[in-house]
């Protein structure tokens, strides 16, 4: 009991300690935007009634990435960005990053 009880303090002061980090902030401010261009694909998807298959196709990217990208598990780049909006027909999808 007494370890347990000393392993989790270890482990707070370890979360502590990163959240002091100086990119601490920026880290979470990047990965809160990489959770909106998710939701925001998906839900337009969803809105289409595209499948993952589908879009990816209209995309020239693989479903696979699609999956990725509404999962956010990576960060894109511009040009696959502009891909999956074409591909779904939008000149802009509004993400508010604050």
């Amino acid at each position: 009991m007494i370890t347990e009880i000393i392993k989790m303090k270890k482990y707070s002061n370890v979360f502590e300690q990163a959240e002091k980090h100086p990119k601490a902030q920026q880290f979470h401010e990047e990965n809160l935007a990489r959770i909106r261009l998710a939701e925001a694909i998906y839900n337009e998807r969803m809105a289409q009634n595209l499948s993952k298959k589908q879009l990816a196709k209209k995309a020239y990217i693989t479903p696979a990435m699609i999956s990725r990208i509404e999962n956010a598990q990576i960060s894109t780049g511009v040009d696959v960005i502009l891909k999956i909006f074409k591909a779904l027909g939008k000149k802009k999808i509004e993400l508010q990053c604050a």
